[in-house]
């Protein structure tokens, strides 16, 4: 990810450790463990639709589509400010 510009090296006084999940598909997911950042970062919850009042919308459309969204996330895009609560530990076995 460092390779593709994905991620960056960090001076953060902050660190989430990685997690490997296991797909459904017996690949790997890197995740980053924010449970910790979580405890202490103020909750702003975005209120999730009902499915009926989604579904209702699709009413008489023809057409729909499903996306892999594979990397998803490495198109957030993430303000400076935030990127120091984002930083995440590793451990390396070749220098950058």
């Amino acid at each position: 990810m460092l390779k593709l510009g994905v991620i960056e090296p960090s001076t953060s006084s902050y660190a989430s450790p990685i997690v490997v999940v296991r797909k459904p598909g017996g690949s790997n997911r890197i995740c980053v463990d924010f449970r910790k950042l979580n405890k202490i970062t103020v909750f702003d919850p975005e209120p999730m639709p009902k499915p009926e009042q989604i579904f209702s919308k699709l009413k008489g459309d023809q057409y729909f589509s499903t996306f892999d969204v594979t990397n998803g996330y490495w198109q957030v895009p993430m303000t400076d400010e935030d990127k120091e609560y984002m930083a995440f530990v590793t451990q390396r076995t070749t220098p950058i």
